[in-house]
């Protein structure tokens, strides 16, 4: 599990919007609102599962499963792209 935190460029539902529409239009997952949700992408070597809180003007991203061949640190910099 990787926690990181992210604070968004955008307004709080801006964002969201973007991440759900980039994530869901790939093939994945995103369930949420301005307070809290969880999403799933598919990647060509599995699948990334996440949950993320909103706290105040950042958003806490908590990854919760991910292939196992694929590094954190990239899973954790591409979550964090969309989110930004």
């Amino acid at each position: 599990m990787s926690r990181f935190t992210v604070t968004p460029n955008d307004s709080m539902k801006e964002t969201l919007d973007r991440v759900k529409q980039t994530i869901t239009s790939k093939g994945g997952t995103f369930d949420g609102n301005t307070e809290s949700g969880e999403f799933a992408g598919v990647t060509p070597i599995g699948k990334v599962k996440g949950k993320y809180t909103v706290n105040g003007k950042d958003i806490e991203i908590v990854i919760t499963d991910k292939p196992f061949v694929a590094p954190m640190s990239v899973i954790e910099d591409r979550v964090r792209n969309y989110f930004a």
